[in-house]
């Protein structure tokens, strides 16, 4: 299994998605697909292979990623419930909407064992939530900033944005008030 990590992101930034291989039998390489992040303002910036002995490789086509991740040197990954494999770096785009989701899914895999054979494997996307519920200013840190300007917007002294009210709204009633206030607080 090829597995994706959600991540969360800002627009105008990198973030590292992990890639994780859960396999049952020897692999010595593999090949993939993924794509839906660019229908969503994201492109893939660069492929970092968590592990000296192996080398990753990707190019972008057609609005989708082509990975690759081998060893020349006939290193395996063994068998184990979860090995980190892999960091796909994305670039959000400082347009995209804060609050909204950039999916990630799997086209095909393809794995092979240390003989050249293939393995049977499937891949489980995921996707990249834009900003996160209580970081209100948006600069990466909840904290007592993201605090006042929830208080700021309970009373109506400040109108939030689309972007603001989705990260003040901690419990997603709809609302601004006290009960996100204390959420929030309850988080720093």
């Amino acid at each position: 299994i090829l597995k994706l990590e959600h991540t969360t992101g800002i627009p105008g930034s990198s973030v590292s998605v992990p890639l994780i291989l859960s396999n049952f039998e020897t692999v010595a390489g593999l090949q993939f697909s993924i794509s839906g992040y660019a229908f969503e303002g994201a492109s893939v910036e660069w492929f970092e292979s968590t592990n000296d002995c192996f080398s990753a490789s990707y190019n972008e086509l057609d609005e989708e990623v082509i990975g690759i991740i081998f060893s020349l040197e006939g290193c395996v990954y063994p068998p184990s419930d979860y090995h980190h494999i892999d960091n796909i770096i994305f670039y959000i785009d400082e347009n995209a909407n804060i609050g909204s989701e950039i999916p990630l899914w799997f086209n095909y895999t393809l794995v092979s064992d240390s003989s050249g054979n293939e393995i049977s494997s499937h891949g489980e996307g995921s996707h990249i939530t834009l900003g996160m519920q209580g970081d209100v200013n948006f600069d990466g840190e909840i904290n007592i900033l993201d605090i006042v300007t929830v208080v700021n917007f309970a009373i109506y002294s400040d109108e939030p944005t689309d972007s603001e009210f989705w990260a003040s709204d901690i419990n997603y009633d709809g609302m601004i008030n006290i009960l996100d206030i204390v959420q929030l607080i309850n988080i720093v």
